[in-house]
């Protein structure tokens, strides 16, 4: 079996990711930028700005309806 690269983001440092709890989507900690990625085909549906300092977790609540980041 051979690996393939299926995702690629410019970010150097991912400290935390997090699936919404039905799976649909992916949220990551990436420096201070929080990304929010279509986990079917791997787009970003919206990159999340507002943090000044670096993001080192992330969580979904168990609704699925607000995600979280910050320090933990």
């Amino acid at each position: 079996m051979r690996a393939a690269l299926t995702w690629r983001d410019k970010a150097e440092h991912i400290y935390d990711l997090a699936f919404k709890p039905d799976g649909t989507q992916l949220i990551i900690a990436a420096g201070n930028r929080l990304l929010v990625y279509d986990t079917s085909d791997g787009t970003l549906i919206q990159p999340l700005k507002g943090h000044k300092d670096t993001v080192y977790c992330v969580a979904y609540a168990k609704d699925g309806k607000y995600h979280f980041g910050g320090l933990c």
